[in-house]
């Protein structure tokens, strides 16, 4: 059974700006401001499955390639169609050009309504009785509901748009949507951003997918054997007793623990 005493060794040896390589944040952290930080951090949590080498190349290749390293413009000025045009050819495993050109025009729609993503999750969370798993789901239904509100953009919510922003109603970890909500709640220690400073990050969820329920299932913080929401409330609970204003501050140490064991 992971000891307090253990669980922070791991915390001060990894959770440190070092280890930024390995982690997609390390595109997130190109920008200073906060409207390009939620902006950049959605699409790049959205993308971040598959080799990490390929995420963080796909990432940037948006940013600069597409975007001309001005996310915020590129969001709120340029027109949907337009948007599709220039990522035509885009494709991250089974995500292409058009499911990032709806992801982004949704965006543009919310800020366009809440002023901002954080915004937006506040009144969700409000909305929720302070209560994570409704307020995710009710975050990626204000994504999704801005595509349906318009015939333009309605076909655009195909499964592969659903995979790229999945909802907790279906039981799934959303790993990478509670990764977004991770790096833009938690405080700024070089790590995380500290963007969305109303919301409280004892309420965060670990963001779990098949590596990190191993490496859970390792330090003995959950038992079961599926990496669904029901594991990632299980070791979120075993890491709240750590901490419980704060439980996923040990995520990312954990995390990279694990894969730099795995690939020494």
């Amino acid at each position: 059974m992971l000891s307090k005493k253990t669980i922070e060794l791991i915390y001060k040896q990894y959770h440190s700006p070092r280890y930024l390589g390995l982690d997609p944040l390390v595109c997130v952290r190109r920008f200073s401001d906060s409207a390009s930080r939620e902006i950049v951090g959605l699409f790049s949590a959205a993308l971040a499955y598959g080799r990490v080498e390929t995420v963080v190349r796909d990432i940037n290749g948006l940013i600069d390639g597409v975007m001309g390293g001005a996310p915020v413009a590129f969001v709120r000025q340029v027109s949907y169609k337009e948007k599709r045009r220039l990522l035509t050819g885009f494709k991250h495993r089974f995500n292409d050009g058009e499911d990032i050109a709806a992801l982004l025009e949704a965006v543009s729609s919310v800020i366009g309504r809440y002023g901002s993503l954080g915004s937006c999750f506040s009144e969700c969370l409000a909305r929720s009785d302070c209560r994570f798993r409704g307020a995710l789901t009710s975050f990626t239904d204000e994504l999704k509901g801005a595509l349906n509100d318009d015939k333009s953009t309605r076909d655009a919510l195909r499964p592969s748009f659903e995979y790229l922003i999945p909802s907790p109603s279906r039981g799934s970890a959303c790993k990478r949507m509670a990764l977004y909500l991770r790096w833009m709640v938690r405080k700024d220690d070089g790590i995380d951003l500290g963007v969305w400073k109303g919301v409280p990050a004892s309420i965060l969820m670990v963001p779990v997918d098949t590596h990190v329920a191993q490496i859970a299932k390792h330090y003995g913080l959950t038992t079961r054997n599926s990496a669904d929401w029901k594991m990632a409330e299980e070791i979120t609970a075993a890491l709240r007793k750590f901490d419980p204003e704060d439980p996923v501050r040990f995520d990312f140490s954990l995390c990279h623990a694990g894969m730099v064991s795995y690939r020494s």
